[in-house]
């Protein structure tokens, strides 16, 4: 029986501390505070000084500009590991599209040979002699 008096007891004094802090807000300290705010500043500056280059002024340059949207886009990409990786597939896609493995079709055969005129249809094995038969229209 003591023990449950004294956990109630004990709750009512955690209870009083409780409503007393909350009644007095914390106030930080005016040296912390401008501590805090020195640091943000500077942050912010780094920031700005890092995505203008040195002896440049923003707007006023035209390669800056390029620059900076080149440094976007490769960060966009992935760097330069990734940009690397694009142009190897870039380029490994373009020599098997023109020098294709033995069992791919070959674009460029198919559509940069030399057909004559008088093969109309040169996949069926027809000539135009054949077509125009009287045999076949029979």
């Amino acid at each position: 029986m003591t023990d449950t008096d004294k956990s109630l007891s004990d709750m009512d004094h955690l209870e009083d501390l409780f409503a007393a802090a909350r009644s007095e807000p914390a106030q930080l300290p005016q040296a912390l505070q401008a501590a805090m705010l020195a640091d943000a500043q500077q942050v912010q500056q780094d920031r700005v000084d890092a995505r203008v280059p040195a002896g440049c002024e923003p707007g006023l340059n035209p390669q800056s500009l390029s620059t900076r949207l080149w440094q976007q886009f490769i960060s966009a990409v992935g760097g330069w590991p990734a940009l690397g990786g694009l142009a190897v597939a870039s380029l490994s896609g373009l020599w098997i599209g023109l020098a294709p493995p033995s069992f791919l079709p070959d674009p460029v055969e198919s559509f940069a040979s030399y057909s004559s005129g008088s093969l109309l249809g040169s996949d069926l094995d027809y000539d135009v002699s054949f077509l125009m038969s009287d045999e076949v229209f029979e």
